[in-house]
């Protein structure tokens, strides 16, 4: 299968603006037999640009235009898997609500850390809230689950089930995934932890994508859920380009 499969990344201005206001956090534990924990509440609204939609598999005959190197390569990045100095970088930008993102975070996404367990591929995640406020509250939470370490015991909880995302869900979520309940809920309303999303928004938004889940592996574009060989074919393609 070839590379052909992929889709060419169209600059077109997303329009993204992002207004976060995240208030009343609060995670209460209770002390006694008959107090209940109290609720932690997450605000945040976002304006929603049109004619955004999640990009289902796609085959489009279209070779893909170059893309730019996006990597990041910080030390220590808990939204990344791999060495920093890996041969190739594979960046992702998804959305938690989005169905397709879903097939390829359960679907494909093994197959990629597989390379970055190897040592060749550097594995970013970049997520991004274009379909709604659940969206949004999602990859706040994800931002903040990444604060203590565990973004991607959160990240993978978040797409077991869509629909949760109500404040008792992430708050369950983060117990599960081994959190401090106590800093997760400061972490939510840190102006720095909403700034990773919007500085992920605003990537986005300066590549011009369309859709998610959206990819850069290397220097090629990909769009959609593709199946694991694509990436297998796009991958290979570029570590041979760098030998």
């Amino acid at each position: 299968m070839s590379a052909s499969r992929t889709r060419v990344l169209v600059p077109v201005l997303l329009l993204l603006v992002v207004a976060v206001v995240v208030a009343g956090l609060l995670v209460g534990r209770g002390g006694g037999g008959d107090e209940a924990a109290e609720e932690t509440t997450v605000v945040a609204t976002v304006e929603q640009p049109t004619a955004v939609e999640p990009a289902p598999r796609t085959d489009d005959p279209d070779a893909p235009a170059p893309a730019p190197d996006v990597t990041r390569r910080i030390e220590g990045d808990p939204m990344a898997l791999g060495p920093v100095d890996a041969p190739v970088g594979v960046v992702v930008y998804s959305d938690y609500s989005c169905p397709y993102c879903q097939d390829w975070a359960q679907q494909t996404a093994p197959t990629v850390v597989e390379y970055a367990e190897q040592g060749t591929v550097r594995l970013e995640a970049r997520d991004i809230a274009i379909l709604g406020e659940d969206s949004l509250q999602a990859a706040v939470a994800a931002a903040a689950a990444a604060e203590q370490g565990r973004y991607w015991e959160f990240h993978e909880l978040l797409f077991t089930d869509l629909a949760a995302r109500s404040p008792e869900d992430l708050t369950a979520m983060a117990q599960e995934a081994g959190l401090d309940l106590d800093r997760f809920a400061a972490d939510l309303a840190d102006p720095a932890v909403i700034a990773t999303v919007q500085e992920n928004m605003q990537e986005a938004q300066s590549l011009g994508l369309q859709s998610t889940p959206s990819f850069i592996v290397g220097g090629t574009p990909v769009v959609g859920a593709q199946p694991a060989e694509v990436f297998v074919e796009v991958i290979e393609q570029e570590l041979a380009r760098r030998q």
